[in-house]
């Protein structure tokens, strides 16, 4: 009788044991999930600032031409995308996303006129999927800044996208000088410090891997011939429809 009693108290002891544990995981879950949507927030609103000034460094170039009407063209387009950034959930469709791109490559277009050319050739098939925003803009301003805008020749940028059927992918590709194979090495080593220059795609990166995991965010590498992709990689299955949170991937 005795022993039964000793067993029921050890089983009624180990329950609650497991039942503390379980609530302290589910606790420790939240804190995990509320941590990474911070740090999403933080990344995001990094972003913004430094998209920002370096698009109005872009459309002072106007400014300095004389260009005043398409100046305040340039300026309505990126008050666009900037209230497009700031308001509403973290996440539109492919197909929102390219109207502002549009945007954006207008501002570059006005600057650079015949010497830059922007293709998109993104399947129709593929614009219901969901993308966090701002993620191909600065892939495009990182590539005029630091590739297309360093040639004599003129500078190509296409936006291609495709799906294997796991994955979706966007790659932003150009005819530029290509990245340096030290570049290329920080990037593989996931910037073990933020970089001097090409913050965007540190920040993109991060926020991927954040949003998706280890295994999804950016592949950098150069062209066979010249230029540069980036490709911008996300797991099909989880951009049907927009994540309210990082906690919402698991």
């Amino acid at each position: 009788m005795e022993s039964s009693i000793e067993f029921s108290q050890l089983s009624n002891v180990y329950n609650q044991t497991l039942s503390r544990i379980h609530a302290l995981s589910e606790k420790i879950h939240e804190q995990e999930i509320l941590t990474k949507n911070i740090e999403i927030e933080s990344l995001q609103a990094q972003i913004n600032p430094h998209f920002l000034y370096n698009t109005l460094n872009c459309i002072s170039g106007l400014v300095d031409m004389d260009r005043k009407e398409e100046c305040h063209h340039a300026l309505t387009a990126l008050a666009d995308i900037e209230r497009m950034s700031l308001k509403g959930k973290p996440f539109s469709t492919i197909e929102e996303a390219l109207y502002y791109v549009k945007e954006y490559t207008y501002i570059q277009k006005l600057r650079f006129g015949d010497n830059l050319s922007i293709l998109i050739d993104i399947p129709k098939s593929l614009y219901h999927y969901y993308i966090p925003k701002l993620i191909i803009q600065p892939l495009i301003e990182n590539a005029v800044i630091h590739r297309t805008s360093k040639i004599s020749d003129k500078g190509i940028i296409a936006i291609l996208g495709s799906t294997n059927g796991t994955n979706l992918q966007i790659c932003v590709k150009d005819n530029g000088p290509g990245f340096s194979r030290e570049f290329l090495e920080d990037f593989s080593k996931s910037f073990q410090q933020k970089p001097a220059t090409s913050y965007g795609i540190y920040n993109i990166d991060k926020r991927l891997k954040l949003y998706y995991g280890e295994d999804h965010g950016l592949i950098l590498q150069n062209n066979e011939n010249s230029g540069a992709c980036i490709i911008v990689r996300l797991p099909l299955k989880l951009v049907e429809k927009p994540i309210e949170k990082a906690g919402n991937l698991k």
